[in-house]
């Protein structure tokens, strides 16, 4: 699992990862300004790097501050 922090347009990461064809991210639940996916990809380190470029590839989701975890460091 992966967390993804951001006070701003959560429907938008939501949106964003789950298109994203491989690894496969799934929505799990909001709690706060943390957004829960489960990932198709065993390293967890690897999944947040790309869910990140994923989000920041985004012309809109580019500007706003974030930060993706792995459930690790939480």
């Amino acid at each position: 699992m992966i967390i993804v922090n951001s006070p701003i347009m959560q429907d938008k990461i939501i949106e964003i990862l789950e298109a994203v064809k491989e690894p496969t991210f799934e929505f799990v639940k909001k709690d706060g300004i943390k957004v829960y996916f489960n990932t198709s990809l065993e390293d967890k380190e690897e999944a947040c790097a790309i869910a990140k470029k994923e989000i920041k590839k985004d012309p809109i989701a580019s500007a706003i501050m974030f930060t993706v975890k792995s459930e690790e460091y939480i």
